[in-house]
């Protein structure tokens, strides 16, 4: 131990640094006891015999107060640590989409799209004469150690009706990196003028195999509309099992009403149907049920179109 400066009465306290190595070994053993404290030189009877003048008594106390918000706060501190999972969290209604890309799966893209390792991460394809490059955008592990990767496609010098496309791709780990298994093109919801989807998410609440939600649109003389596609990604590939109105807002254009709506997955009874809730102008909710392999508006449609 290293000793500070003198006090008032010409005893040396314990230095800061000494201080704070103490209080990292507390932290780091939460189940300290009065056994562990005698190899700290700590008393561990208020009973020791005193022959230093009161130093055993003053050094007992002033590491008693030190140590205890550090013993207090151990079993915290380690939920914070980044790299250790504190524990799976529980997914609940409503799926919530997102626009934010993963920047950290390179690796998948490039072993999707056949590219050599280090290469930029986008892929050219030509589909129908017309050339769309792909990106990576997200990824979701299922079971077996395999993968779903999403990588949207834009169309260069697109107008306005021309849609983008997504492309799906199973991924298998291996010790060698990620294997392909499986390519699909032209699933899932996608936005005008080029666009692939422009949000989307991974989900577990809607049946027994995942399901992934992507959704897309565009405006149209001041009225905006998106709509979304559930697509289930089963052990031999994904299927697009219908859709639904994702937003609309409209007002902007000549003689327009103006309202707004969003719709979220709300419910669901996995694999027979799921509800969207909607808010905005106006409150309410639609069921869509599973009916030969797609899912279908109950009742009329009661968000409006542009």
């Amino acid at each position: 131990m290293k000793l500070g400066r003198l006090n008032h009465i010409g005893v040396a306290t314990p230095s800061i640094a000494d201080s704070i190595v103490i209080a990292s070994e507390a932290k780091q053993s939460p189940a300290f006891d009065l056994a562990q404290a005698g190899g700290l030189g700590i008393a561990a009877s208020p009973a020791a015999p005193r022959n230093d003048g009161g130093w055993v008594s003053w050094r007992n106390s002033f590491l008693a107060l030190l140590m205890a918000p550090a013993l207090l706060a151990a079993p915290a501190a380690s939920a914070f640590d980044p790299d250790t999972p504190v524990g799976v969290v529980k997914e609940a209604f409503p799926v919530v989409l997102g626009s934010d890309e993963d920047m950290t799966i390179d690796a998948a893209f490039r072993a999707a799209f056949a590219l050599p390792k280090g290469a930029k991460v986008e892929a050219e394809r030509v589909i129908d004469d017309r050339s769309y490059q792909f990106r990576p955008v997200a990824i979701h592990l299922l079971a077996d150690d395999v993968a779903v990767l999403l990588s949207v496609g834009g169309l260069d010098e697109a107008g306005h009706g021309d849609g983008g496309l997504n492309a799906i791709h199973y991924l298998k780990s291996s010790p060698n990196g990620w294997v392909r298994q499986g390519e699909w093109i032209d699933l899932g919801a996608v936005g005008t003028i080029g666009n692939g989807a422009t949000s989307w998410a991974f989900t577990n609440l809607l049946g027994r195999n995942p399901y992934l939600v992507t959704a897309g649109g565009g405006v149209w003389q001041g009225c905006a509309v998106s709509s979304a596609v559930v697509t289930e990604l089963t052990p031999d590939g994904p299927v697009d099992r219908g859709g639904f109105t994702d937003s609309m807002s409209s007002g902007a254009g000549i003689g327009q009403t103006e309202q707004d709506y969003d719709g979220r997955i709300a419910a669901a009874i996995p694999d027979k149907s799921f509800t969207v809730a909607y808010t905005g102008t106006r409150s309410f909710k639609q069921q869509y049920v599973l009916n030969d392999g797609k899912y279908e508006l109950v009742g009329k449609d009661r968000v409006p179109g542009c």
